[in-house]
């Protein structure tokens, strides 16, 4: 990570400066302290605390250069604030229209005239709909022309940002097309040496959007204090400049590293982290822990390091309430193993991706091992936007399959706007898989149409121990692990064309670090996973998730 180049980093540090005053607004309407970051929380302003936690879970994974793992969260964030825009600005979506235009209306519409305090309507979780329910199937994967970009949203004086290709350009990556594919391939398949063309473009495009999200959320909270009758601490919202230089050294590495009890969870790790947590509390408090005010770079990285401090608390209790349950039976040396699978699947695919080079083929192996390593990555922090990522591996071992297996039918499947995750999972010779694409899709997004509960109802019941006491608390688990196991086998099988020797030794290495029990091998372990997916084929995902104005709306309707 020490090799990532300033460019990439400065744009980012300047989007997390605009946070600015939110923390204090936050803290004085009441937000509960030690939430968890990937809560999305059982109150408005928790929620709000939610969106604002969320930027900075993008951005450590930009810190580390994992662009589609960020990506992925910024997009889900970016469909939950576009409703908020929508609603409040009274924004409909139009029969038919992309998500990228329906963005770019909302955004432009809601933020004329910003900074001055909009009337932002405190609504809980919601969207103001058009006629009916069912003309709005238009979150995933229309798309429209590459370099549309549509009305556009003034930051400072002269910057604009333009919502439609932001949104384009999210999906484009999660979906691993068009130019910026080498900005993944940098990361897996580079291991971060050198700088790709577009880095600093695509660093900037995903920190504008960081940037809207935190935009949105200062006018919630805004309107927020003043119907608390606190005019000026609304006021305060908009006292810094959203546009200010914060430096290009990002934090440090240890505040980035995957939260296992060897990295992240050492006690070098959480102490470092948490007394930057308590040099922020004291400021928070009017203190000044340096004997002086803080520069403006210097507190980008308290606010950082104050969430990196909760994520790594939430995590040790995790493993403390899971060692006073299993008791004799817990054994950190089994997370160890299955963090060692999860690796080595990403680095057989990253070497994949380096044979294959710049063809779809290569795009795919690339995109597997970047958005496996931060499904990972999230896993261990109990965020269900892991499973979005994993989304992103299922799709792309489906392509990588296809153009193993069926060039013809990949070439076809390349060349078309429409091909969606399905198409490529039908074309690979997974149908059965598809109650799990549901699943997965459904935590890919944040919207009012999803169904969260009946999602995890699938992944539950996709293990083999699905009527288990304990098979909530390992559903997510579970699906990482199948993921990291079909990443290998696709490995191997891409392999197979390059070189045996290769293929012999990714087959040998997935024989040592596979592991799940009651399975023989790797291959009896799909085939079962297939078969239980196939029972799953008709299953439900049941009602919105969501509730607010859009469920009344629903309800009406």
């Amino acid at each position: 990570m020490s090799s990532i180049p300033p460019d990439s980093i400065t744009s980012v540090m300047s989007a997390l400066l605009s946070f600015g005053y939110t923390d204090v607004a936050l803290r004085k309407m009441g937000v509960t302290r030690n939430r968890h970051p990937a809560s999305y929380g059982d109150s408005w302003v928790d929620h709000l605390g939610w969106g604002a936690d969320s930027a900075f879970v993008a951005a450590r994974l930009l810190f580390s250069g994992q662009f589609a793992g960020a990506a992925a969260v910024l997009r889900s964030q970016f469909e939950r604030w576009t409703e908020n825009a929508a609603y409040n600005s009274g924004v409909h979506h139009e029969k038919g229209e992309t998500a990228a235009s329906f963005a770019a209306r909302a955004w432009s519409s809601c933020h004329r005239g910003y900074p001055s305090i909009l009337k932002v309507h405190k609504e809980a979780i919601g969207y103001n709909f058009g006629s009916t329910l069912d003309d709005l199937d238009f979150w995933e994967d229309r798309r429209e022309p590459v370099g549309f970009q549509g009305p556009d949203v003034l930051i400072g004086e002269n910057y604009k940002v333009y919502p439609a290709a932001l949104m384009e350009f999210m999906s484009e990556l999660l979906h691993g097309r068009g130019r910026f594919t080498d900005v993944v391939r940098w990361e897996s398949a580079g291991l971060l040496e050198g700088a790709p063309p577009f880095l600093a473009e695509a660093s900037q495009l995903l920190s504008d959007v960081l940037m809207l999200n935190l935009r949105q959320v200062r006018l919630c909270l805004a309107t927020l204090a003043e119907e608390q009758g606190s005019p000026q601490l609304a006021a305060g919202l908009f006292s810094l400049p959203e546009l200010t230089y914060a430096g290009d050294e990002g934090p440090i590495y240890s505040s980035l590293f995957p939260l296992l009890p060897e990295t992240g969870l050492s006690s070098r790790c959480v102490a470092q982290l948490q007394a930057a947590a308590h040099n922020y509390e004291r400021v928070m408090k009017g203190g000044r822990p340096a004997g002086r005010l803080y520069r403006d770079n210097e507190m980008t990285l308290l606010y950082f390091y104050e969430r990196r401090a909760r994520a790594a608390h939430w995590a040790v209790k995790s493993l403390e309430e899971e060692k006073s349950h299993l008791k004799d039976g817990f054994n950190l040396e089994v997370l160890s193993s299955r963090s060692t699978m999860h690796v080595m699947a990403a680095e057989m695919s990253a070497a994949v991706a380096n044979w294959l080079g710049n063809t779809p083929q290569g795009d795919a192996a690339a995109l597997c091992s970047s958005a496996l390593r931060s499904a990972h990555w999230l896993w261990l922090e109990d965020d269900d936007r892991a499973m979005a990522l994993l989304r992103v591996v299922l799709e792309q071992s489906a392509r990588l399959r296809t153009w193993s297996s069926k060039p013809d039918k990949g070439a076809k499947l390349e060349a078309s706007a429409a091909s969606t995750p399905k198409d490529w999972l039908n074309a690979a010779g997974l149908r059965r898989l598809q109650p799990l694409n549901r699943a997965l899709g459904e935590f890919s997004h944040f919207h009012a149409k999803i169904r969260l509960d009946g999602a995890r109802d699938i992944l539950v019941k996709i293990q083999k121990n699905g009527d288990s006491p304990n098979s909530l608390h390992t559903a997510r688990g579970h699906a990482l692990d199948a993921m990291a196991a079909l990443v290998m086998a696709e490995s191997i099988r891409c392999v197979k064309s390059i070189s045996p020797i290769v293929s012999g030794a990714f087959e040998e290495i997935a024989k040592e670090v596979f592991v799940e029990e009651g399975d023989a091998d790797l291959q009896s372990s799909l085939e079962n996973l297939l078969q239980r997916a196939l029972l799953l084929k008709d299953a439900s995902l049941g009602d919105y998730s969501l509730r607010g104005p859009a469920d009344a709306v629903r309800r009406s309707e």
